[in-house]
C-alpha cells in the first residue's frame, strides 16, 4: 500500500510565511483602491471639464448673436446714412 499523509503527519507553516502573505495580500488590496480612486477623481475631472465647456460654448454662442446684431444695427446705420447723403435708395 502507498502511504498517504498519516493522521500523525503535521504541516508546519512559518509565522514569518504567513505574515509576508498577509502583507502582499494588503499591498495588492491597496494598489488596487488606490488606482480605483485615481480613476474616480479622474473621472470627476472629466466630468467637470465637459460642464465648464458646456458653459463656455454658451456664453460664446450668447457673444457671438450680440456681435451679429451690433453688426446688423451698424449695417441699417450706414444704409440710412448713405440714404440721406444721397448715395443709395
Amino acid at each position: 500500500m502507498a502511504k498517504g499523509i498519516s493522521t500523525d503527519s503535521q504541516i508546519h507553516i512559518s509565522v514569518i510565511f504567513l505574515v509576508k502573505i498577509l502583507i502582499g495580500i494588503s499591498a495588492l488590496i491597496a494598489g488596487y483602491y488606490n488606482i480605483q480612486n485615481k480613476f474616480a477623481n479622474i473621472d470627476r475631472s472629466i466630468g467637470d471639464l465637459h460642464e465648464e465647456v458646456v458653459i463656455l460654448t454658451s456664453k460664446v454662442s450668447a457673444m457671438e448673436q450680440e456681435h451679429i446684431e451690433e453688426l446688423e444695427e451698424t449695417i441699417i446705420e450706414q444704409k440710412s446714412l448713405l440714404q440721406r447723403m444721397g448715395l443709395k435708395k
